[in-house]
C-alpha cells in the first residue's frame, strides 16, 4: 500500500464521498506528520505512538568485521540507526491472537 492509497482511504474514512480536497487536506495532514516524526528523530527524541508504534534513533558502535571473500578486516565507524518497534496490540491481530 503506497502513501497515496493511504491518503485516499483515510480521507474516505474522515469525510465520506472524498472529494479532490478533502484528499489534498489529508496529504497535507501526512506530509506535516513526517515532518514532526523527521525533526524529532533528527533532535534524537523518542517517538512514542501508544498502541502504534514507537520509533527511535541509537547509537551503534565502530566495530570490524572480516570481508570472507578477500579475509580482510574492514573497519566500520559508529553510525545512528533508527528502531521501529509496533505495539503488541498490533503483532497480536497480525497472529491471529
Amino acid at each position: 500500500m503506497g502513501k497515496n492509497e493511504i491518503v485516499k482511504q483515510l480521507a474516505e474514512r474522515m469525510y465520506g464521498n472524498a472529494t479532490d480536497a478533502d484528499v489534498k487536506k489529508c496529504m497535507e495532514f501526512c506530509d506535516t506528520l513526517v515532518d514532526i516524526f523527521t525533526d524529532a528523530l533528527l533532535e534524537d527524541k523518542k517517538i512514542v505512538w501508544k498502541g502504534f508504534l514507537s520509533v527511535e534513533v541509537s547509537d551503534r558502535a565502530a566495530h570490524k568485521a572480516r570481508n570472507p571473500q578477500t579475509n580482510e578486516i574492514v573497519t566500520f565507524p559508529p553510525f545512528k540507526a533508527i528502531t521501529c518497534k509496533v505495539s503488541k496490540k498490533i503483532k497480536d491481530m497480525v497472529n491471529g491472537k
